[in-house]
């Protein structure tokens, strides 16, 4: 029964969260609507950044969807097993590292490609957004509206 019960639990937390958000999804550029005015090779040298980063992201991505249906699994029972629980949030917050490190390292990359005016504008941008950028603040609460919005980001490039 609980097999059941996880397998069906990974199986939507895996439709929910494996699709919902991409990183660096091929074939979109990079904030076309963060006011920054991008030349064509730092556009290509951009999404090679991302494109270099795809593939470990999704897979992160896939883990954090099984190990927020495992918590869901681990939450909802009967008789929950703390230890159990809180192991799983050290798996999920080892995740979230990775990710947000990830993010951070993409950042700086491209940062190193702007000119100092492009800097500013992208800074800035990047304050004002706050936590809707989602590169440094992932709540399990607020991780899809911040995927969504970064997905609308790619797309409107």
């Amino acid at each position: 029964m609980k097999t059941k019960l996880f397998l069906t639990a990974s199986i939507i937390a895996f439709m929910l969260f494996g699709t919902s958000g991409l990183y660096a999804q091929p074939g979109h550029e990079f904030h076309k609507n963060m006011g920054v005015k991008f030349t064509d090779e730092q556009k290509a040298k951009i999404k090679e950044i991302h494109l270099a980063s795809y593939k470990e992201m999704q897979s992160l991505k896939n883990q954090m969807g099984e190990l927020k249906a495992k918590q869901h699994t681990l939450s909802t029972s009967d008789k929950p097993d703390m230890a159990a629980i809180n192991a799983n949030i050290d798996e999920i917050s080892k995740v979230q590292t990775k990710m947000m490190k990830i993010r951070a390292a993409d950042h700086q990359k491209i940062r190193a490609l702007l000119t100092d005016e492009q800097k500013m504008v992208f800074d800035s941008k990047m304050m004002h957004r706050g936590g809707k950028h989602r590169m440094f603040m992932h709540s399990e609460d607020n991780e899809h509206q911040g995927n969504m919005e970064h997905q609308e980001e790619l797309q409107h490039s």
